[in-house]
């Protein structure tokens, strides 16, 4: 919970949901539209400040001017516009982060006077967006980082680009400084930090030419949050730090030579960023490039002490006892811990008292005579000796497999402070509209695509479950206390108000982490043709996916409704998505057929619009993973003035 004191709190713009300003004439295309979590309606001086990383010493603050004030209703109130889906602030945020104790407002701010040579960057003489942070009070706790981008037109076109699973954590840092240096892995340790440094270079050269204005980032953007076991809450220096940290050039970033993105982020979040705790990197060696025995030099619990390990263990094992493994409910853990552990003296009394009883000749020789040992005796003793070993069996699973994937959105309250408050949110960049949705922690109950029915969940070894081995995705939840209304009633929403607002040709991007659809292997193409049919029966189509309502996204976006034929709305676009840290090209065709292909290979796809959508995955910006030996990989996309998608590898 947030101390009074720390109040009025600026919630976006942000660094991860920025807003665009179109510079023309000395004005602002538009107020700058800001929440704010205060106890009352009353706020000090508004300012812009000019990014650290325009690494441009000639420009200077921006003073704003408060031209409204109204508070937005506690109750989540149905969109009709894009940007009424940055007013809809979740209870987690409202009670799990204020306590609720704040009320939230919409502030519209305008810029005063200013001349463009002294607010623009230049490049070759030429003006570039800018990234300016907002700023209340001078107060860093009131700063929003790389809030505003100041604009010299408006979009003719768009240019981003789609970056995912950075797996960001300080133990990167660490491991690289001090375990590869001790076993003789320089050049050949995969730093997953270091990945997002080199981008963030060839990202800044393209931002200088002119040729990109935004990336998205999404989803896995840390490993885990906390250094250690905790209780859920945010510890000093965890993991929301070091993202913030590498992608605005703060903290020790200026030593390494990165001096952060100078072009605006928009993120979403994904399984990894629920987690809380710190996996053991000798169960996910090859994508960090190390071997088993490399990476066993490293303790992952490094942060924590005795005490505190114990007691995370302690707690973990009794939950699992009573309510079983959530990694599988078919797995051997699963069977230890519920099945004999939990229901240990019901074994001993029903069946090994009576197993032993049946057995003649069970006796001992004491004080000379002979004496027959009780059934009840060698039960109990086979019952303890038993529960010793399995015990300490489980328990050590508990270390490795469970306690790293205990997930939760507390986990997310340093995002939602200081990255971005929301879960799910849209916004607009011309005509190109883009729809951000959470996908939530892992899953291991679901619904299969085609018939509705319960799916039964693949097993997954301990190295799967903890990184890169695709475990599925909650999404779509219902209505609950993180989504209201649910995503599904959220998304068609959302696409009517696209429909309504959108002028011209409109683009429509939506963005995931967990895929709507994903494979096992990559099947084979057959020659001569560009695609292959996933025939429903034949190849499992959601290997590591969302696993709720999936059949009703695909419809919306084919612009239908699976349980209403007359409705006609919207097409997608492009859903891009990550995850599976691979390459992987889909589309959706009519009876929710499903192929795949390399549609991004030509440079303009003739029979887009006819197609489309199209389901796309990104392959890791951190991890190595088979056949991407060289991160990081992302993909970008290219829209024309026209409407016209020349790009999407």
């Amino acid at each position: 919970m947030l101390h009074p004191g720390e109040f009025p709190l600026v919630l976006s713009p942000s660094l991860g949901c920025p807003q665009f300003v179109f510079l023309a004439a000395g004005q602002g295309s538009g107020p700058i539209s800001a929440l704010v979590a205060s106890r009352e309606a009353a706020f000090g001086q508004w300012s812009l400040v000019p990014s650290s990383s325009n690494r441009d010493p000639g420009l200077g603050r921006i003073l704003l001017v408060v031209e409204d004030v109204r508070e937005i209703p506690g109750i989540p109130h149905p969109c009709s516009s894009v940007g009424e889906t940055r007013e809809i602030v979740s209870q987690e945020l409202l009670v799990g982060v204020f306590g609720g104790d704040a009320r939230v407002f919409k502030v519209l701010l305008s810029l005063s006077a200013f001349r463009p040579d002294r607010v623009l960057r230049r490049v070759k003489d030429e003006f570039r967006p800018t990234l300016y942070d907002l700023c209340l009070d001078d107060r860093v706790s009131r700063r929003k980082m790389h809030a505003v981008c100041l604009t010299p037109a408006p979009p003719r076109g768009v240019r981003f680009i789609h970056l995912v699973d950075l797996h960001l954590a300080r133990r990167n840092d660490l491991i690289e400084s001090e375990v590869a240096v001790a076993v003789g892995t320089v050049g050949r340790f995969n730093n997953f930090n270091d990945r997002l440094r080199g981008f963030v270079e060839k990202a800044n050269g393209m931002a200088d030419r002119g040729e990109l204005d935004f990336v998205i980032l999404g989803g896995d953007l840390v490993d885990f949050v906390n250094q250690g076991v905790s209780d859920g809450a945010l510890d000093p220096g965890n993991n929301w730090e070091v993202f913030t940290e590498i992608v605005t050039g703060g903290g020790s970033e200026g030593a390494r030579g990165n001096t952060g993105l100078r072009v605006p982020v928009f993120t979403t979040t994904g399984n990894h960023d629920w987690r809380f705790h710190p996996y053991d990197v000798a169960d996910a060696a090859s994508t960090f490039g190390l071997t088993d025995a490399e990476a066993g030099h490293f303790d992952f619990e490094y942060n924590d002490t005795v005490e505190r390990l114990e007691a995370k263990r302690n707690e973990v094992f009794e939950r699992i006892v009573r309510e079983g493994s959530p990694i599988s409910k078919e797995n051997l853990l699963h069977a230890a811990a519920k099945r004999i552990l939990g229901y240990s003296r019901t074994w001993q009394a029903k069946v090994l008292v009576p197993v032993v009883s049946a057995v003649p000749g069970l006796w001992i020789r004491g004080f000379g005579d002979a004496a027959a040992l009780s059934a009840p005796l060698i039960a109990g003793a086979i019952h303890y000796a038993v529960n010793r070993v399995l015990a300490a069996w489980v328990r050590e699973m508990v270390s490795r497999a469970i306690v790293p994937i205990e997930a939760g959105a507390r986990a997310l309250h340093g995002y939602f402070l200081n990255i971005n408050p929301f879960f799910n949110y849209a916004v607009s960049y011309g005509s190109n509209y883009f729809v951000m949705m959470d996908t939530g922690p892992d899953c291991f109950t679901g619904q299969y695509l085609w018939d509705g029915g319960n799916k039964k969940m693949a097993r997954l070894s301990i190295p799967d479950n903890l990184l890169g081995g695709v475990p599925d995705s909650m999404a779509f939840y219902p209505a609950n206390e993180y989504y209201s209304p649910g995503q599904i009633v959220w998304l068609e929403r959302v696409l009517a108000a696209i429909r309504s607002e959108g002028k011209g040709k409109t683009r429509i991007f939506v963005c995931l982490h967990a895929p709507p659809v994903n494979v096992k292997k990559a099947p084979a193409i057959p020659a001569g043709k560009d695609e292959v049919l996933l025939e429903q029966g034949r190849i499992s189509v959601h290997h590591g996916t969302i696993n709720h309502y999936a059949s009703q996204f695909l419809h919306l976006c084919r612009g239908e409704k699976e349980a209403d034929p007359a409705y006609s709305g919207p097409v997608v676009d492009l859903v891009l998505s990550g995850h599976a840290h691979w390459n992987a090209e889909f589309r959706v065709a009519p009876g929710m057929r499903i192929y795949y292909g390399g549609y991004s290979g030509a440079p303009v796809r003739t029979l887009f619009d006819d197609e489309r959508p199209f389901l796309v995955q990104t392959a890791a910006c951190g991890p190595l993973s088979p056949g991407y030996p060289d991160p990081p990989y992302f993909r970008t996309v290219h829209v024309d003035q026209s409407g016209t998608i020349l790009r999407f590898d």
